[in-house]
């Protein structure tokens, strides 16, 4: 009988169906929670969108209504100052520019000029100057300036002109009305100085005002077209040749008013202007009616200032010596003391400068020395009074 054998199973099982099921359920589980895990901090991490911001369209300023603040400030000028005559002087779309012959206006009276300006479209912004400059201030810039110019005093008529022996010297000073400061070192002088004041400058009419109380005579430096226009520019309110014959009257007439006691002008550039009789003939006119002189600066040699005057019957004389073409004190000292030969050489003599630094100096140190030494320093119509002769006393 064949004996039958049994097979031993081996003590190592495989892993049934559950085992491997639950390994994959775990792995699967862990994935998902991975998963889940991401689209969170995704979520976490998202940036909302901005709320956004509703703006409200700006609202833009009215825009300056020139014609109309030009005829409510003339209305308003008329009623206040009976007197007072509309001749404004603008270029470019610049500041319209009165001229008023009378003393500035109290604090009431800028009110009523307020109330007035608020009919019109835009702000307005009304101030007072101690120089008696008011400004009408709209859009951001200045669209009026009135220059307030105080009568001049009753006085009577001047004694005659005694002309004092010895070399006879005038000196001019130009471009005056930048700075009272400039104005104040000039009246420390013993010796005098002509104060010739530009009239479109901050401090214009100040200035005149102090050299007339301080006795010195003053000058209308009046702005006419170079050679060099539009490059070298002497400024929107200069004499231009293209003007006709009236518009030359006016626009010097009006520069003359801004200048309280000028008894005279001489010019401030102007190597072109000068050089037309033509455009000349209206000033000298205006200046013949007045009493008043003209000084030739000669700023070229073609000028026909000498002989356009003497058409119209007006006293003049021209520039001898430019003191400060080199703004150095030791070169000023130099001219200065040319200036001095040309007086002992011709009796007379006429030197030009400018406010200048060096300028200043250099007269401070140099003009007592003259005086001591017998120049005499006499304003210009002096000068022209010895130049008229016996018919001229």
């Amino acid at each position: 009988m064949k004996k039958t054998t049994k097979r031993r199973r081996s003590s190592k099982r495989r892993p049934d169906l559950l085992q491997k099921s639950w390994f994959w359920l775990m792995l699967l589980a862990l994935a998902g929670l991975f998963i889940v895990g991401l689209v969170f901090l995704a979520q976490t991490n998202e940036v909302p969108a901005p709320t956004p911001v509703v703006v409200a369209p700006a609202i833009p300023a009215p825009v300056v209504d020139r014609a109309a603040l030009r005829s409510e400030v003339e209305d308003f000028l008329a009623a206040t100052w009976p007197e007072f005559s509309p001749l404004p002087q603008t270029l470019d779309q610049g500041p319209y520019r009165y001229t008023v012959v009378a003393d500035p206006p109290a604090e009431k009276v800028l009110d009523r000029l307020r109330s007035r300006l608020q009919i019109l479209p835009g702000r307005f912004l009304v101030t007072l100057s101690e120089d008696a400059v008011l400004a009408v201030i709209g859009d951001g810039r200045e669209q009026i300036i009135i220059q307030f110019v105080m009568p001049a005093p009753q006085k009577p008529a001047p004694l005659p002109i005694a002309i004092p022996p010895g070399p006879l010297v005038t000196i001019i000073m130009d471009d005056l009305g930048r700075s009272v400061h400039q104005a104040k070192v000039l009246l420390s002088l013993a010796q005098h100085v002509t104060f010739a004041i530009l009239p479109g400058e901050e401090h214009a009419a100040r200035v005149a005002e102090m050299g007339h109380a301080a006795g010195r005579e003053i000058m209308l430096h009046v702005p006419m077209e170079p050679q060099g226009y539009p490059a070298v520019n002497p400024g929107s309110d200069a004499l231009f040749v293209k003007f006709d014959d009236a518009e030359i009257r006016r626009r010097f007439d009006e520069l003359l008013a801004r200048i309280p006691h000028a008894v005279g002008a001489n010019n401030h550039m102007g190597s072109r202007f000068t050089e037309s009789a033509r455009a000349l003939s209206p000033v000298m006119a205006s200046l013949h009616e007045k009493g008043f002189f003209f000084v030739d600066s000669l700023t070229t040699g073609r000028s026909q200032v000498i002989a356009t005057a003497r058409l119209h019957g007006v006293p003049t004389i021209e520039r001898d010596v430019f003191l400060d073409n080199v703004a150095e004190v030791a070169a000023i000292s130099r001219e200065i003391r040319r200036l001095e030969e040309r007086a002992r050489h011709q009796g007379m003599a006429v030197g030009i400068c400018h406010p200048y630094p060096e300028t200043l100096e250099a007269l401070k140190r140099e003009l007592p020395g003259l005086a001591a030494r017998g120049v005499v320093f006499v304003p210009v119509s002096v000068l022209l009074k010895k130049l008229a002769g016996p018919q001229g006393s």
